[in-house]
């Protein structure tokens, strides 16, 4: 039956302990890593850190290591939008696959997370499931992202001479597209959700398994647009085993602008504190210093 061990209570007295792989994707504030690492620290946690290749304090980072700490082989320059980016998130799990532990769940997190809750919390969530958990997004169009060639990751197209090509090239292309197939779609149904994600690994080794019978489909999203919200949901969602996938990432984030112009996913206050603690999530962003040291604090009251 589907989601089988994912409707339990979290004070199930016969909870099972599992491995986490928590993989983070970080370009700056080592501080806030070491504070996340320091939060979930477990005998069965273990840090997998992908530090952009543009970041200049990587030595900062490297102290951080240790035996449940460990950075890629390989740094990615991680332009917005990239496929660079789904690079990266392959090179994490791959990190964490070769040191020789079945982990039980892979979770990927950016370096501007926060945990919710305690690692016993954690833990106790996941115990006895085999369930993944990610976003779905069914109102966004997809199509443009990956039937378009996009500029991403070649220069930044969100400001300057890059955003000004970027809307000649789309533009152009619309027309394009109207007279004949510029592209080829995508070899199944394509979904679309948030880019972080938990992934039990039985959902994970059938992902893997297809990239490598399929090495074409990877070579697909070349030239795409923010499809690491695309590449995985697409095989998870058309796998054997979506039936095990929980529509929800357990990230909290908010998209309401506070001020014009605001950024977002919005920086996190202490303010955001009661609206975070009632929902099931396990993570949080954006978190900030200073502006999110309160909430920190408040967050952490409990440890």
């Amino acid at each position: 039956q589907c989601f089988t061990g994912c409707r339990k209570s979290i004070s199930n007295p016969f909870l099972v302990m599992m491995q986490h792989a928590i993989l983070v994707e970080t370009h700056a504030n080592v501080d806030l890593l070491a504070k996340v690492i320091r939060k979930m620290t477990a005998d069965n946690h273990y840090f997998f850190i992908h530090v952009d290749s543009k970041a200049k304090n990587y030595q900062d980072f490297l102290t951080l290591a240790s035996h449940h700490v460990c950075f890629t082989d390989k740094r990615y320059n991680v332009r917005w939008g990239s496929v660079d980016q789904i690079y990266a998130t392959l090179e994490l799990i791959s990190k964490a696959r070769s040191i020789g532990i079945d982990f039980d769940y892979y979770h990927l997190i950016s370096g501007q997370d926060y945990p919710v809750h305690t690692s016993r919390y954690f833990d106790d969530f996941f115990s006895n499931s085999t369930c993944s958990y990610m976003e779905l997004d069914s109102k966004s169009p997809i199509g443009p992202r990956y039937m378009y060639y996009h500029l991403n990751g070649i220069m930044n197209v969100r400001k300057g001479i890059g955003e000004t090509l970027k809307r000649y090239s789309l533009e152009l292309q619309k027309y394009l597209s109207s007279l004949f197939q510029l592209r080829k779609p995508l070899p199944m149904r394509p979904y679309k959700g948030s880019n972080w994600w938990s992934l039990h690994k039985n959902m994970l080794g059938y992902i893997l398994a297809y990239i490598n019978q399929h090495p074409e489909y990877l070579k697909r999203f070349r030239f795409s647009s923010c499809c690491d919200e695309v590449f995985f949901h697409t095989l998870a969602f058309n796998s054997k085993l979506k039936c095990t996938i929980v529509k929800d990432d357990l990230r909290y984030y908010d998209w309401h602008r506070t001020y014009p112009n605001e950024k977002l996913p919005r920086v996190l206050t202490h303010s955001d504190y009661n609206k975070i603690i009632i929902t099931n999530a396990l993570f949080c962003r954006k978190i900030e210093s200073p502006i999110s040291n309160d909430l920190i604090k408040e967050l952490d009251k409990d440890l």
